[in-house]
């Protein structure tokens, strides 16, 4: 009875400091929750503070407002490109919502290749306000693409925009609190009346990503592209220059 009084009085004690440390020396807890795509992410707090909520957000995220950098690596801001409306927003499910975009161009990597003639243009589109659900948003911004056309302007005469397979959850370097996803869309010609001569057939990927506060999508493609056809940026080129956005862009409000 003695030793069982004496192993009580030294574990209990034990057990109690575990529990109040969430079970680990850094005083953080552990455990891990799925995130959307059926990845697993550790909950603890990132770089944007405060804990994580529904799996890989941070809920630090929350209070950010967006602006329009200037430049995005290589990509140049050419034009303010459409800005969407307060309409399409309230469909994504951000409250509040204040609206931006910018159409950006990047010179070619070799200009004597054909293949890259034009350079590449980036197109970004930005909502900020209170996202109570950004897995949701994300997902429908991802589901209506197709529908707002390669300049966010929406389907042009003769022209289809289809996903192509489903989107993937993506976490390039350097991105931490939000939510990721990018999805390949294929463009196809109509052979009807109407449809533009100079368009090809070709893919193009586009990566959105979302948080508490602002959720923001862009596209790349290769000018080239659109009139001999083919692939151009790859989902992880495109991941890396949205997940430089993100850091950029982001402001608090």
């Amino acid at each position: 009875m003695r030793l069982r009084a004496r192993l009580a009085a030294a574990v209990i004690p034990l057990l109690v400091a575990t529990a109040a440390c969430g079970g680990s020396e850094d005083g953080k807890d552990d455990a891990k929750a799925p995130s959307v795509g059926g990845t697993a992410d550790a909950t603890t707090g990132t770089s944007g503070g405060g804990p994580v909520g529904s799996g890989a957000i941070d809920t630090g995220t929350k209070g950010y407002k967006l602006v329009v950098p200037e430049s995005v690596d290589a990509y140049t801001k050419s034009s303010p490109g459409s800005t969407p409306g307060t309409q399409e927003a309230e469909s994504l499910g951000v409250g509040g919502a204040r609206t931006v975009s910018g159409v950006y161009n990047a010179p070619a990597a070799d200009p004597d290749d054909p293949a890259l003639f034009g350079g590449t243009r980036l197109t970004f589109e930005g909502f900020s306000g209170e996202i109570a659900d950004p897995a949701k948003a994300l997902d429908t911004y991802l589901a209506n693409v197709g529908n707002k056309g390669l300049k966010g302007t929406g389907k042009a005469q003769g022209m289809e925009i289809q996903p192509v397979a489903s989107a993937r959850t993506v976490k390039p370097a350097g991105f931490e609190g939000a939510l990721m996803k990018c999805q390949d869309m294929q463009v196809t010609r109509n052979k009807g009346d109407g449809a533009p001569k100079s368009v090809a057939d070709f893919r193009f990927p586009v990566c959105a990503w979302a948080d508490y506060s602002t959720l923001g999508g862009a596209n790349v493609v290769g000018l080239a592209q659109m009139t001999k056809g083919g692939e151009g940026a790859s989902q992880d080129e495109v991941a890396a220059l949205i997940a430089k956005l993100y850091n950029t862009a982001r402001q608090k409000a």
